[in-house]
């Protein structure tokens, strides 16, 4: 199957593809962070997150925009999509909002599209890449993913909820 992908630039007609992509991948994500956080804090704090997402997603895609957006396609159907920030100034490459449809999971799609994010970090002169993640259990797929793609050490981070 990955014989069968490519990766290329974002072009403005994938947007669409892409947020459902985003809104499918993440899903387990938000109904994660909706039950660690309850009733009370879910449809303030969780909702902001999911329109923030959106949001970043489109201005991550407009031309201009301090990131790089890669999607994979496999069969000329979009499947995946990456984005990349590059700090020239200090050698370091981000992996960013990526997310690999739900429905081509656990094919080798997203080990495949994060060494090829590598391999574009690295070309352009980066010397170091990160990528930051979740450490509930929805986020589990992904770490585990980034493991396997080579990323640690990892930093621990918490972020605490209070009701005012």
């Amino acid at each position: 199957m990955i014989d069968r992908c490519r990766i290329r630039p974002f072009e403005p007609d994938d947007l669409s593809r892409l947020h459902e992509i985003r809104v499918a991948a993440f899903r387990p994500v938000f109904e994660s962070f909706r039950s660690i956080v309850g009733d009370t804090i879910a449809p303030i704090a969780i909702a902001q997150d999911e329109r923030d997402q959106a949001e970043h997603l489109d201005s991550i895609c407009k031309p201009g925009a301090d990131q790089e957006m890669h999607v994979v396609e496999l069969d000329d159907e979009i499947v995946a999509f990456c984005a990349l920030s590059l700090n020239r100034k200090a050698g370091i490459g981000e992996i960013g909002l990526n997310a690999v449809d739900p429905a081509r999971q656990g094919k080798g799609i997203g080990t495949w599209m994060y060494a090829a994010m590598l391999d574009r970090l690295k070309q352009a002169g980066m010397t170091v890449a990160t990528v930051g993640t979740g450490g509930d259990p929805s986020h589990a797929p992904a770490r585990r993913a980034y493991e396997k793609a080579g990323f640690g050490p990892f930093i621990p981070s918490v972020y605490y909820y209070r009701v005012l």
